[in-house]
């Protein structure tokens, strides 16, 4: 059994669940692993210190994780966004019609998260400054903004279909029967 072998056989479980915890994705998760033992298989030769073997690795996995991030490109659905990421010859108006959905969406929301949430996207204020306005810390203030756009994202696509480009942007979208915000 080779070195690489060994290191596969003692780190891959321990290292699949630590970029879990940290994606919450379990397909992103085995993709990041394959990326990690790739880079400690071109770069195995290159470590000096044999016993440095283990944070080396979780130093692999904290910026191969980084790097994920970096590259994942989510959808802005904020409703001040829509009318720069649909084309130009939209004949049916469709900016309107789904800044009219989300608008109605924001208020189904709770109302800690939406409060930060318009401070933010409408107000243009500074996680800092909401935290003082609130009475609340930054960290809290940033995983409400988080939140709000997760529950107004879920909320959306629960309600419409959409068709995007190469580039994420949205080109086209279909109401479901069940919307009730639309």
């Amino acid at each position: 059994m080779s070195q690489f072998d060994e290191i596969w056989m003692v780190f891959n479980e321990k290292l699949l669940y630590y970029i879990q915890s940290k994606v919450g994705n379990e397909h992103d998760a085995e993709d990041i692993l394959q990326i990690v033992f790739l880079k400690v298989y071109k770069g195995f030769e290159s470590l000096e210190n044999k016993e440095a073997l283990k944070p080396w690795l979780y130093q692999i996995t904290r910026n191969s994780i980084i790097d994920f991030y970096k590259k994942k490109k989510e959808i802005s659905l904020a409703p001040e966004s829509l009318p720069d990421i649909v084309m130009e010859e939209d004949p049916d108006n469709m900016n309107d019609e789904i800044a009219g959905c989300l608008k109605k969406m924001l208020y189904d929301i709770p109302d800690k998260y939406q409060d930060v949430y318009r401070m933010y996207e409408d107000h243009g204020m500074k996680h800092k400054e909401i935290s003082d306005e609130l009475g609340i810390s930054v960290s809290a203030s940033k995983v409400r903004l988080k939140r709000a756009r997760d529950l107004f994202k879920k909320k959306l696509l629960d309600c419409c279909d959409f068709e995007t480009d190469l580039y994420g942007n949205i080109i086209d979208y279909t109401s479901k029967i069940d919307c009730k915000n639309c």
